[in-house]
């Protein structure tokens, strides 16, 4: 038995657990990956303009 779930009812809330996990996982590994992609483009200086 899954969980003390009644076997005859369907499996429509784990699907939703997983599906809201998966969305907090990607909600949290987001803003690490654009962290990550942010420090390793080079940094470039405007050139300067001499009048």
């Amino acid at each position: 038995m899954k969980w003390g779930m009644n076997p005859n009812s369907s499996s429509l809330g784990v699907d939703v657990t997983f599906l809201l996990f998966g969305a907090a996982a990607l909600a949290f590994a987001t803003p690490v990956v654009a962290a990550l992609l942010r420090l390793r483009k080079p940094t470039t200086t405007p050139p300067a303009v001499d009048e």
